[in-house]
């Protein structure tokens, strides 16, 4: 008689499946990049900036760096879940994804980022999300095919 719980390891999943979860992490490393570089950032960084450009590090609120690691943690901590294809990943995505729309809300609504930075403070935040969605139905799919157990 088999073991229940290793019928879910001896599912086969795409090639594909390996490519997308690989790019997820890779997405979030890098996301995790631009989080280091905005906490830890050095003042001779930020005084090399634009005068407009300081003002927006300056007086963004730390719950922003907050939710960004939200973003940022969850996101990673997703990706190894989906390589490793534990249904945790569900809960990292879903944690990326508020972190994400919270960040992004400041950026819309609180900040004058558009107006400094221009289009990229809207392009972005919306690229982030829809991965973050995008993710979200992917391993719904997956977990639905027996992928992710």
């Amino acid at each position: 008689m088999s073991n229940p719980k290793n019928t879910h390891n001896k599912v086969s999943v795409p090639k594909w499946f390996w490519i997308i979860s690989v790019l997820a992490l890779v997405w979030f490393l890098m996301d995790m990049s631009a989080f280091i570089m905005r906490v830890f950032m050095l003042e001779e960084t930020l005084k090399g900036m634009p005068l407009a450009h300081q003002n927006i590090y300056l007086n963004m609120p730390s719950w922003v760096n907050i939710v960004f690691a939200f973003e940022v943690f969850g996101g990673v901590a997703g990706s190894i879940s989906l390589l490793l294809r534990k249904k945790l990943v569900l809960i990292g995505f879903l944690i990326s994804l508020v972190g994400t729309l919270s960040q992004t809300g400041y950026v819309y609504f609180l900040s004058d980022a558009f107006n400094v930075i221009g289009l990229a403070a809207v392009i972005m935040p919306l690229v982030g999300i829809t991965i973050c969605v995008a993710l979200i139905i992917f391993t719904k799919s997956a977990v639905s095919k027996g992928w992710i157990h």
